[in-house]
């Protein structure tokens, strides 16, 4: 079995120390079922959306989207996060029907699913270890554009402008790999795509996978008949924006849970207004450190334990946002590989695929 990174054990040692010195705060794990009733509220707004936006133009589409859309997936998001570690239903069955309901949502086509193998298998046990944490950005992408902006810093002023205009796009996020990704190549010279890494997440069931496929495809049909186009584009530009570059919450938030090098900093809490529609994500170090405890209770452990509940992040969502972009996408996350060469890791773009 292979050990945890010592990162996640930190947050296991903190756990320990907590539980020593309040009991109480073991009785705080559990699920939560009534979470649950958020999904036909959410379902709700969104598809109410979607029915006003089929009544107008492409502007307010675009508009209600960018304003409205994508924060009503976040807040999805975010009980898809509570559902990936059986915080709302622990039970195999339940726990699937409140997973499709959230496909409703997100119609990410079997998406959901990957998320929450990868964040369970992945990210917690193996946290800040670029090798196994899928959410480090690959070091060859990171590679690619620090060697542009090194040597032609316009150049990767305009790929980072170019980027924003494709992710603004509907479905900007899926195609825009297609434009961007041989564009940096050839100004960079080197591969994108780090080969050598496997980071060994569990595998989603295929029958799984084309069982939410199929509820995401009902659920484009039934936008598209009962919304009109307008009301079937709303939905996938917010879902659009939401996982490119200008999902400004989405991404604000990924940059402020680990920021710098998480082998050697502590895991960041934010404590603003937006937990109230993101479920208390915000409460990223009390999650980390008590991964059994839902949502609604997370303010109880910075309650009981300020002491080592302390770390919050000083810049605001929109802020981390807007610093990333102006540094040309800062990196999420930081591993010692960025003050390497890597130059073997990263070939020449030219170069055959590796193993």
């Amino acid at each position: 079995m292979e050990h945890i990174s010592p990162q996640a054990l930190r947050h296991n040692i903190q756990r320990k120390t907590v539980i020593s010195r309040h009991p109480d705060a073991r009785a705080l794990a559990g699920p939560n079922p009534w979470t649950a009733l958020a999904v036909p509220v959410l379902l709700t707004l969104h598809w109410g959306m979607a029915y006003v936006v089929g009544q107008t133009n492409l502007l307010w589409c675009f508009l209600a989207a960018f304003f409205v859309g994508q924060f009503i997936i976040h807040s999805a998001g975010a009980l898809l996060h509570e559902t990936a570690h059986r915080l709302v239903f622990h039970r195999t069955g339940p726990k699937l029907a409140f997973d499709l309901g959230l496909e409703l949502i997100l119609a990410s086509f079997g998406k959901q699913l990957t998320y929450q193998y990868e964040h369970v298998t992945s990210h917690h046990p193996f946290l800040g270890n670029y090798e196994r944490d899928y959410e480090h950005e690959d070091i060859c992408s990171f590679n690619a554009r620090r060697t542009i902006k090194a040597s032609h810093p316009v150049t990767q002023h305009l790929l980072t402008l170019l980027t924003l205009v494709l992710h603004l796009l509907p479905f900007g996020f899926i195609f825009s790999d297609k434009i961007l990704v041989p564009l940096y190549e050839r100004a960079s010279g080197r591969s994108m795509k780090d080969r050598s890494r496997h980071i060994g997440a569990r595998k989603v069931p295929r029958n799984l996978t084309l069982l939410f496929v199929a509820v995401s495809l009902a659920v484009n049909v039934f936008l598209f008949m009962a919304f009109g186009f307008l009301g079937w584009l709303y939905h996938n530009w917010s879902l659009s924006l939401f996982l490119g570059k200008m999902g400004v919450s989405n991404l604000g938030q990924s940059l402020s849970e680990h920021e710098g090098m998480d082998e050697i900093e502590p895991t960041y809490s934010d404590y603003r207004f937006q937990n109230l529609f993101l479920f208390n994500t915000g409460y990223h170090h009390e999650h980390h450190t008590f991964p059994n405890v839902p949502w609604n209770r997370l303010p109880k452990l910075k309650e009981i334990a300020p002491d080592v509940f302390c770390r919050e992040n000083p810049r605001t969502y929109l802020k981390l946002w807007l610093d990333h972009v102006r540094g040309d996408f800062t990196p999420s996350r930081r591993n010692g590989l960025m003050n390497q060469d890597l130059t073997e890791r990263c070939p020449k773009a030219s170069a055959p695929s590796g193993n």
